[in-house]
């Protein structure tokens, strides 16, 4: 059985792509020796080293400027002559009749919600109601995101559809579980306050850091700090406004783009995780959260009580007072915090890569009318 993976976004992609490819690969790998694995790549990347050896693992390097544009012209010709029977793509799928092709749709917010996008970005989803027709089978990552794609007619009823959550790493753990000389120089390294708030994520509109700021506003505890973990891109004027505010701007920790390691234990380390995001097609960093014991606190939107269960808080985004409403919550009662740190631990145990790999194995075989049971 060959079967080709569009990694493209393996070592450059954009943040939650990257992410996907190099906790999936592995999983498969792994579970699937029997499988000889195509796996294209961007050719610009071919000074990276490649995580994994493996000799039923062949590279292929590829143009790949534009995503969509090397889905549809580029890897058509390259899985014909390879004569693999299936695909899994990311995004973008071209029509195949030599092989089954699933495609892995991650959102479609730009159709809900385009204020948040650019107009180059909105450019580049503008193919993808067209491309998914070709699939033999999609993969989600929420309902959520499938019901989006039947409100909108990216999808007819009649496609095979598979919902399947995302996962979380194993260097997520409970604070307890790490060394505590390693703590010492993270804190040292990122000059961490004793107790603080925690959001990790892409510094945009969507996000909500904004309100998150606000927010510190009404929390009693005002020796509390926020830090903030993700890119450059908060330096807006209007973030900027907010921190000329004297009794704000000394209570936040600008990191900006940590190592994942660092990023585990700044995670286990946190007071509590706060994520107000206007819009998520999945949300990774409240399961991140959790499984290092830390309680969260998350939008009432989209997605984010699909993947955080009843062991989240959830607040309006849109509002400050009811974000910094829970944060005091949570602050105030011991006992319910100790709670909820219980309970967030459970909730993330079976978000395992694995599952999610055996998963869209399962998808993939289906589309190949094969079970999987029987392999």
């Amino acid at each position: 059985m060959k079967i080709g993976i569009d990694a493209k976004w393996l070592f450059t992609g954009h943040v939650s792509g990257k992410h996907f490819i190099e906790n999936i690969l592995p999983e498969l790998f792994a579970s699937h020796p029997e499988v000889e694995w195509h796996i294209f790549l961007d050719k610009k990347d071919k000074h990276f080293t490649l995580p994994f050896t493996n000799s039923m693992v062949n590279i292929h390097y590829v143009w790949a400027r534009f995503n969509m544009l090397s889905n549809l012209f580029v890897l058509p010709s390259y899985v014909k002559q390879l004569k693999l029977d299936a695909v899994l793509f990311q995004t973008f799928c071209p029509k195949g009749k030599s092989f089954k092709s699933i495609v892995f749709v991650h959102d479609v917010l730009f159709r809900n919600y385009p204020e948040y996008f650019t107009w180059k970005e909105k450019l580049y989803f503008k193919p993808l109601k067209w491309t998914i027709s070709f699939a033999d089978r999609i993969i989600t990552s929420t309902e959520y995101v499938r019901n989006e794609l039947l409100k909108f007619h990216f999808a007819r009823a009649t496609q095979q559809m598979d919902v399947i959550p995302l996962a979380v790493g194993k260097n997520f753990k409970p604070r307890d579980r790490f060394d505590k000389k390693f703590l010492e120089r993270t804190v040292e390294k990122y000059g961490l306050p004793p107790r603080y708030l925690l959001f990790v994520g892409r510094l945009n509109r969507r996000k909500n850091i904004h309100g998150l700021i606000r927010s510190l506003h009404f929390v009693n505890d005002k020796n509390v700090c926020l830090v903030i973990v993700g890119g450059r891109s908060w330096r807006k004027p209007g973030i900027s406004r907010l921190l000329r505010a004297k009794d704000i701007r000394p209570r936040i920790v600008f990191t900006g783009e940590v190592a994942a390691d660092d990023l585990a234990a700044i995670y286990a380390m946190a007071t509590i995780f706060c994520f107000p995001s206007f819009a998520e097609g999945f949300g990774l960093p409240p399961l991140e959260a959790m499984a290092s014991g830390v309680p969260v606190i998350v939008s009432n939107t989209t997605s984010m009580p699909e993947v955080c269960g009843n062991a989240a808080f959830y607040v309006d985004p849109y509002d400050p007072k009811d974000i910094a409403k829970k944060i005091n919550q949570l602050l105030d009662d011991d006992e319910l915090y100790e709670q909820k740190a219980r309970q967030v631990l459970a909730w993330a145990a079976p978000y395992t890569w694995k599952r999610t790999a055996d998963a869209i194995m399962r998808s993939v075989l289906a589309s190949m009318e094969i079970n999987m049971a029987a392999k």
